[in-house]
């Protein structure tokens, strides 16, 4: 389960970085890994745009850093010009903070827009455990399991004959083959 709030941010001139880190206090325990949090806090952007403040003509270029699966990455994800690309439509998931964007190129402004999720608290080892009641069946869903099954098998029956009823005067669809 998680909560989801609208996130956004502008870079321009005046203020070229801004890093995304919710929680940045949150440490594991000693006795917990780093992989436990994964997910608790995820980011997508879901476009950037320029302001109206854009000067015509100049290119503006936004770059990230984030985590990487073996080092951080370091990327453009927007390249905006001002009187011919004012936005663009973006779909890039961060699902680990810190992440910080950058207006490397132009004096903008540029407004990001996206999705901030927040998760539910339960660490991924929460989620391994099963609940031994979700397993047992009792005895009326037994007699519902039992009657789709005997559903399906006159289903398929039904479409047996209809693909054996469907070669005309009982000929062999079957091809001899030619050898040359």
């Amino acid at each position: 389960m998680s909560e989801d709030y609208i996130w956004g941010l502008t870079l321009d001139k005046n203020k070229t970085s801004e890093t995304w880190d919710p929680d940045p206090d949150l440490k594991p325990d000693a006795n917990e890994s780093a992989q436990s949090y994964r997910g608790e806090h995820s980011l997508i952007v879901k476009q950037a745009l320029l302001g109206a403040d854009a000067k015509d003509g100049e290119v503006n270029v936004v770059e990230v850093e984030a985590m990487g699966y073996r080092a951080d990455v370091k990327f453009p994800i927007a390249v905006l010009k001002a009187g011919s690309t004012q936005q663009s439509v973006l779909d890039v998931l961060f699902p680990d903070p810190p992440v910080t964007f950058k207006l490397v190129k132009g004096s903008g402004p540029v407004h990001l827009i996206g999705n901030h999720s927040i998760g539910s608290g339960e660490t991924l080892e929460d989620d391994d455990e099963v609940d031994e009641d979700d397993l047992e069946f009792d005895e009326e869903d037994m007699d519902e399991i039992e009657e789709m099954s005997d559903k399906n098998n006159v289903e398929e029956k039904k479409r047996k004959l209809a693909a054996s009823n469907s070669n005309p005067k009982g000929k062999s669809s079957k091809k001899a083959k030619v050898s040359d």
